[in-house]
């Protein structure tokens, strides 16, 4: 039988059928790989080492094997891989610890294989397959730690990745045993080979991802000539600077977009990139602000032809990301090492039912935003981004707060010209004094698509006259 796979043609993504198309996703942070912030440990458990640990020395090491195999059980299934095709979107983005997948060596590279593990992986890869939801596999904790942070699950809060060539043959064979064991599936979208390497301020070693990247390609070419590639940039996957060719013909370059103007200036390199090697581009990872942000930002990928996936799919007690699930009774408590073994436990007891998809909470608000349709609010500033005369039309130069290649003005509600502060990371509403407005002068124009549903619609627009 021929397989279609996912690739690059130029600077499209040409699906199975071979038709141009966009990634549209979401990433499923915290079910492999929980990082404090999702579950509102951050300033005292940050990463999955220092949750387990201190859940263990609160219970004990068999309390702690089930609370992980819950977890793994509950946090994502079946049911959440239905809502998000329901919901309209095409892809997910899947992070992975190593450690989950392989046993942890500082002595051999042909790391043992977690065969159990690689089944519970294998299973929500079938159920994708069987709705026609594509995968990313994003290796987000690589041996060693890719970060020197705590999303990568860093042991000492080092960039050891690029130090110990150990831990580079490591990863090497790692993706060579994943693209062997997935070189014929179909929905397998793309192998993200690292996520987030190296912040500015291990910038020492910069020098050392490209031709790590070449090291991981090789290995996966010998095995998988099929699937697509995704290539992450340094500096929290901002900045392409070491992007000069493409290392591989079925290459996707991926960036990642957080708290910042949503606007053709703040991607221009990007942009500028994907005309000059002619290839693909893809916003990993973008989310963790507030519905106005949401409706502006993803707006401009799906306009300007760029594949996105939305960060994060579910956390604790929010309105900010697709789904919510309760804060358990006592949370803080336990946080602040104030209960015994036997309230620690029924706590956790208590977050594990609570993430079971019956018991959480779709934030259909966020993804109107996303996807903007239906019910949502779209923001002033958050006109189509086609171009000059098809989206926006001004007949001089003005000044404005960002946007600044429509010529459109954009100023606070005391018509002033400022920073915009797009920082908003629990989903708040911006300060009245941060909040903006488009200023149209005679004969200008703006235009604003969305999309509904149903065909009886309501509309309000908010206008004010000089």
């Amino acid at each position: 039988m021929i397989h279609n796979y996912i690739k690059r043609v130029g600077k499209k993504i040409h699906d199975i059928n071979d038709q141009p198309f966009t990634l549209q996703g979401v990433g499923i942070g915290a079910w492999l790989l929980i990082e404090g912030y999702m579950i509102k440990s951050f300033k005292t458990l940050d990463r999955p080492r220092t949750i387990e640990a201190f859940i263990e020395s609160k219970t004990s090491k068999e309390f702690l094997d089930y609370f992980k195999k819950e977890w793994i059980n509950k946090f994502f299934t079946n049911e959440d891989i239905n809502l998000i095709k329901e919901q309209g979107f095409n892809s997910i983005r899947i992070p992975l610890d190593y450690q989950f997948l392989f046993e942890s060596s500082n002595e051999i590279k042909e790391l043992k294989i977690k065969e159990n593990n690689f089944e519970i992986l294998d299973g929500i890869i079938r159920k994708c397959e069987e709705v026609g939801i594509y995968v990313i596999l994003d290796m987000h904790a690589a041996p060693g730690g890719q970060t020197g942070t705590n999303i990568d699950n860093s042991e000492n809060d080092s960039p050891e990745l690029f130090i110990n060539e150990l831990y580079q043959n490591q990863l090497c064979y790692i993706w060579k045993v994943i693209a062997l064991r997935y070189r014929n599936n179909q929905f397998i979208a793309a192998y993200d080979l690292l996520n987030e390497p190296l912040p500015n301020w291990f910038s020492t070693y910069n020098d050392r991802l490209i031709p790590l990247y070449k090291s991981i390609i090789q290995s996966i070419r010998e095995v998988d000539v099929n699937h697509m590639i995704t290539l992450e940039g340094l500096h929290w996957s901002t900045n392409w600077e070491c992007f000069d060719q493409l290392l591989d013909e079925n290459i996707l370059l991926q960036f990642h977009k957080y708290w910042s103007n949503p606007d053709i200036e703040s991607i221009k390199n990007y942009l500028e990139i994907r005309e000059k090697l002619n290839v693909p581009i893809y916003m990993g990872e973008g989310g963790e602000n507030n519905h106005l942000w949401y409706a502006s930002v993803f707006k401009m990928y799906d306009q300007l032809d760029i594949s996105y996936n939305f960060w994060t799919y579910k956390k604790m007690s929010n309105s900010n990301s697709l789904i919510s699930f309760a804060m358990p009774d006592k949370w803080e408590d336990f946080l602040q090492d104030n209960t015994n073994r036997h309230e620690t436990e029924e706590i956790l007891s208590l977050l594990l039912s609570n993430i079971a998809f019956d018991n959480c909470n779709v934030n259909q608000d966020t993804i109107n935003h996303i996807q903007r349709k239906n019910s949502f609010t779209s923001p002033a500033y958050g006109f189509d981004y086609y171009g000059n005369v098809i989206s926006h039309f001004s007949e001089k130069n003005r000044q404005s707060s960002f946007r600044n290649d429509t010529n459109i003005e954009i100023v606070n509600y005391a018509n002033e010209i400022v920073t915009p502060n797009f920082r908003q990371y629990d989903g708040e509403e911006q300060k009245d004094n941060e909040k903006l407005q488009v200023v149209l002068h005679q004969n200008e124009r703006i235009k604003y698509s969305f999309y509904c549903e149903e065909i009886n619609i309501k509309m309000k627009i908010i206008i004010k006259s000089n």
